[in-house]
């Protein structure tokens, strides 16, 4: 058809969609389309999950010196050599099939003293054994935390004397690990 204005030939709109409808079909059936597709679901009903749980409730402390005597830490003067030990009693109670979890010391100290050192947690059950495994859900119940501050020995000169340092903020948490494959 030509255009009257222009003198061009020109397509009319349904010759236009025909073609884009054949171009379209093509494409599906070359490419292994298909014109139609059937299909239906049903729900799973796979069920409702429960989700377990980690506690700690932590009792009072007490600070004891190298030789296992309680000391007051507002009125216990250390010297270089010294080592100090927190222990606190806690409960914990781990809730989870693959539950497993390790007790760490949070903030080991906010005093940045380079002449302290602060180490690990260490855990006694009741009986005063140390317990080197992680907790699992068989785990629940009463233990001993335990953290031991040095004074370290090598400290010379006068570095660090009438000083104090904040052993406050020295805490236990219990902190679940991923489950192993």
């Amino acid at each position: 058809m030509r255009n009257k204005t222009t003198g061009k030939h020109t397509m009319n709109k349904m010759t236009k969609g025909a073609l884009a409808t054949g171009v379209g079909v093509a494409l599906l059936l070359g490419g292994g389309g298909t014109l139609a597709v059937w299909n239906t679901a049903a729900e799973a009903n796979a069920g409702t999950m429960a989700n377990g749980d980690l506690k700690m409730e932590a009792g009072v402390g007490t600070w004891t010196n190298a030789a296992g005597t309680v000391v007051n830490l507002a009125t216990y003067r250390a010297v270089p050599g010294d080592t100090l030990t927190f222990r606190q009693p806690v409960t914990v109670e781990l809730d989870g099939d693959l539950m497993v979890a390790n007790l760490t010391v949070t903030d080991k100290l906010a005093s940045t003293a380079s002449y302290l050192s602060v180490g690990e947690a260490a855990l006694t059950d009741a009986a005063n054994k140390p317990v080197i495994k992680e907790l699992t859900k068989d785990s629940d119940g009463a233990y001993t935390a335990a953290v031991t501050v040095k004074f370290l020995e090598t400290t010379g000169g006068t570095v660090g004397t009438k000083a104090t340092n904040d052993l406050g903020k020295i805490g236990f948490k219990l902190e679940q690990v991923a489950p192993s494959k």
